[in-house]
């Protein structure tokens, strides 16, 4: 009963959305199975038998094939993912930073105040920031800023990040949790080949097989210029938005018995 259920919902499904795409593209008709079975890359006879709701071979690319053709919602692109293959999509989708729903985004970053607070994507590049983070991480303004490549290879993370093997090693388990969720072709594996031609970091990528979902909630302590290069104590906090889960906003917070004044300066950038 429930395979029945299932099977008759993915077929509704599929048919619903190639309806519906057919009328955004003024077509009058619902789109052509011909049209989704030529985006799919498979052939006609494996797409009747997957609209049908009946088992075929099949993987995450040609999913996200047909979900591209059928112009699927992120909510109607993960009921698909869920229905065929139990998980939810991969993210992917090209975010669109003029976008008015991401301005609440903006404006949580902007109400942190003092406290330094970033966006990421899946991939790590950094999409928006507020002025603290800018002032504590000059970096994050550079073009195609990425958490884990300033981490992994520039010089100043080695010195700003204390204890930055420890660092290196969380990062490194995070890289592993992701390439297992998106494959290698992405940026952040492209990433990781860089940074593994650093014999340190490549000897902590064989030693270990640790993986990492997420730092909420991680203490650490950096040193910046903006504070004077005193260590500062700080603790990050990562949120997932429902309506944007490829992003993670990432908020550096300290416990109520720190002096905030003390942390931030008095001196370069107040």
């Amino acid at each position: 009963m429930d395979d029945l259920i299932a099977a008759s919902n993915l077929t509704r499904y599929l048919k619903a959305w190639r309806a519906a795409r057919g009328a955004a593209l003024g077509l009058g008709r619902a789109l052509p199975q011909k049209d989704v079975v030529q985006a799919s890359g498979m052939s006609e006879k494996w797409y009747r038998t997957f609209e049908a709701g009946l088992p075929v071979k099949h993987d995450a690319a040609v999913l996200q094939r047909i979900a591209d053709c059928l112009g699927l919602a992120p909510d109607e692109r993960m009921t698909l993912f869920l229905m065929t293959m139990g998980v939810p999509s991969p993210q992917g989708v090209t975010l669109n930073l003029d976008d008015p729903e991401l301005l609440p985004v903006s404006w949580i970053l902007d109400q942190q105040g003092t406290r330094p607070a970033y966006v990421s994507d899946e991939d790590w590049n950094v999409v928006a920031f507020n002025q603290a983070m800018g002032n504590w991480f000059p970096w994050v303004a550079e073009p195609d800023a990425n958490l884990m490549r300033w981490t992994l290879l520039h010089p100043d993370a080695r010195v700003q990040l204390e204890s930055w093997e420890k660092h290196c090693r969380v990062y490194l388990g995070m890289i592993r949790m992701e390439i297992a969720r998106r494959g290698t072709d992405t940026d952040i594996a492209r990433i990781l080949l860089a940074a593994l031609e650093d014999p340190l970091i490549s000897g902590f990528w064989e030693e270990e097989t640790t993986v990492v979902s997420n730092r909420d909630g991680h203490h650490f302590r950096v040193r910046v210029p903006y504070n004077d290069n005193k260590p500062t104590d700080v603790i990050s906090q990562v949120c997932t938005p429902a309506k944007f889960p490829s992003l993670r906003l990432v908020f550096l917070t300290w416990g109520e018995g720190i002096d905030a004044l003390e942390i931030l300066g008095t001196t370069g950038g107040q």
